[in-house]
C-alpha cells in the first residue's frame, strides 16, 4: 500500500492546471527549472505521442513552444545545465511541462512474467554471491508492455544528472501493477538470493544517446536487479552498452555519499585493492542480479540517435546495505 499511496500523491501533484490557474501560480512566484536535455526529451516524446495519436493535435503547438524555449537558452551551455526561466518564459512554456500529459501504467497480466526459456549466461557464486546474468528473462508480452510504458508515459521528472540521462522513480511515476508483479515473481523464482528482502526502490533511466550513463557507485541495498528493454537493433556497438561490475565491495565504514558519489575515492580504492572488472555487454531482455554493495557503472554506449532508440534500463533494489 505504501507504493500505491505514493503514486496517488504523485498524480495529485502532477495535475495540469488550466490557463487561469497557471497564471495565478506564476503570479505567486512559480518559475520552471529546465535544461536543454530535458526539453529535447520532452519534444521527442510529445512528437512520438502525436505520431501514435495518443494525444490531441493541440500538442503540435505545445511542441513549438518547447522548441522556442530550447532555442532561447544560452547557445554554448551544457545540455544538462539547469536554468530558472523568467516569468514570461514560464508562461510561454505552459502548464504541461514536466506534468502527466499521458499516463497509462500497465496492469498485471494473467500469465507468467518470467520466461520459461530464459538462459543463465554468467554466474559468480564462489564464497559469496556476486552476480548472475540471465538472457531472454521476461516473456515478450511483458517486455513490450514495459518498453511502451517508458516510451509513452510522461513520468520522466528527474533530470539533474550531468551525464544526460533522465529518471523516473517508483515514488514519482515509475509505479505500475505490472512492475510490482514482476518484482514478486522474481522473488519467488530466486528465494535463495532475495531471501526475505523487501523491494525498497525501483526506477528507470532513459539515456541521451549522445551522452553517457551512470558513473561508478554502489547502492544502498542488499540485492540489485538491473535489466534493459530497448531493442538490440538500437545498439550500434554490440560489445559495449551494458554494465561494468568490479569484484570489490564498498568498505563498511564509508557513508552513502562516499560510496555512491565520490568517484575519485572509489577509483583510488579499487586501484589500491587491485580490483578486477567484469564487462556485461548490452542485450535487450538481459537481467543482471548482483550484490548491490559491489561497485558498478554503465559501460560506454553508442545507440542510434532517435527517440525510440534511447537506452532504457530498469533497476529494482531489495533490502538494505
Amino acid at each position: 500500500m505504501l507504493f500505491v499511496n505514493k503514486i496517488k500523491n504523485f498524480i495529485n501533484t502532477k495535475k495540469i492546471l488550466s490557463e487561469e490557474e497557471f497564471k495565478i501560480s506564476i503570479s505567486k512566484g512559480f518559475r520552471y527549472e529546465v535544461s536543454k536535455n530535458k526539453l529535447k526529451h520532452d519534444i521527442e516524446q510529445i512528437s512520438y505521442l502525436l505520431k501514435k495519436k495518443l494525444v490531441s493535435k493541440k500538442f503540435n503547438n505545445i511542441v513549438k513552444k518547447y522548441k522556442f524555449i530550447y532555442s532561447s537558452l544560452p547557445k554554448n551551455s551544457d545540455p544538462t545545465d539547469i536554468f530558472t526561466l523568467s516569468k514570461e518564459f514560464t508562461y510561454k512554456l505552459g502548464p504541461t511541462f514536466n506534468n502527466l500529459i499521458y499516463y497509462q501504467p500497465p496492469d498485471i497480466i494473467e500469465k507468467k512474467i518470467i520466461n520459461d526459456n530464459k538462459k543463465i549466461v554468467a554466474i559468480n557464486l564462489k564464497k559469496k554471491f556476486k552476480y548472475m546474468v540471465i538472457d531472454d528473462f521476461l516473456n515478450k508480452e511483458v517486455l513490450d508492455k514495459l518498453y511502451s510504458f517508458c516510451l509513452t508515459n510522461s513520468i520522466w521528472n528527474e533530470f539533474d544528472y550531468k551525464n544526460g540521462y533522465i529518471g523516473s522513480f517508483i515514488e514519482n511515476g515509475f509505479n505500475t501493477p505490472l512492475l510490482l508483479q514482476i518484482s514478486e515473481e522474481i522473488r519467488l523464482q530466486y528465494p535463495e538470493i532475495l531471501k526475505k528482502f523487501p523491494l525498497t526502490k525501483a526506477w528507470a533511466f532513459k539515456c541521451n544517446n549522445q551522452m553517457k550513463g551512470i558513473k561508478i557507485h554502489a547502492d544502498f541495498a542488499a540485492i540489485n536487479i538491473n535489466f534493459w528493454i530497448t531493442p538490440d537493433k538500437a545498439n550500434l556497438n554490440k560489445n559495449t552498452g551494458g554494465l561494468l561490475i568490479w569484484d570489490k565491495e564498498a568498505p563498511k565504514n564509508w557513508d552513502f555519499e562516499k560510496y555512491n558519489t565520490n568517484h575519485l575515492a572509489i577509483k583510488n580504492f579499487l586501484k589500491k585493492k587491485k580490483s578486477k572488472m567484469k564487462r556485461i555487454k548490452y542485450k535487450s531482455n538481459r537481467v543482471i542480479i548482483f550484490n548491490s554493495n559491489l561497485f558498478h557503472a554503465s559501460d560506454n554506449f553508442n545507440f542510434k540517435k532517435n527517440y525510440e532508440n534511447r537506452r532504457i534500463n530498469i533497476t529494482l533494489l531489495y533490502g538494505k546495505k
